[in-house]
């Protein structure tokens, strides 16, 4: 298989700019999430979801580099590969920063996931309270076993 290392420095500037541009959706993702802004928030997921998808299809392309060389489909493949021929050994570094600020999306992601639950059990807690219901802890009889009182309390009468 003769290497275009052109087209691997295209797919490794490509996905670059996709993951610059994932980070900065993901920071305003973020922005509106203090701010429960959920109105805003469709578009920047739609706007997400096409990024990822583009950078699906570059991990495919370079799956299929791989399984052609008879390397391993994962990250030590792509480095293996890189590292074994002189005319890709540039691109190395080029790659480490990639893998960087991919890890770095992941983070955001991350935490962006853990504030859009907390607000869903806020959000929960609230609409229980105003239906009257409150979750009770769970407690423990004599024999051990887990036991869970409910009770209902009216937020107001009519």
């Amino acid at each position: 298989m003769s290497l275009d290392i052109t087209l691997l420095r295209q797919m490794i500037t490509q996905d670059s700019a996709a993951i610059s541009q994932l980070k900065h959706l993901l920071a305003q993702e973020r922005i509106l999430l203090e701010q429960r802004k959920q109105d805003e928030l469709p578009q920047i997921i739609e706007q997400k979801a096409i990024l990822v998808e583009q950078l699906n299809n570059s991990a495919k392309q370079r799956q299929q580099i791989l399984n052609t060389l008879g390397l391993p489909a994962n990250a030590n493949g792509w480095d293996l590969f890189l590292q074994r021929n002189a005319a890709t050994l540039p691109l190395c570094d080029e790659w480490k920063i990639l893998v960087s600020e991919f890890e770095d999306c992941q983070k955001m992601n991350d935490i962006n996931g853990k504030m859009i639950a907390r607000s869903q059990q806020t959000l929960s807690h609230l609409l229980g309270l105003l239906r009257g219901k409150v979750a009770a802890p769970a407690l423990y009889n004599a024999q051990g076993a887990k036991t869970q009182h409910t009770s209902s309390y009216t937020v107001a009468k009519a």
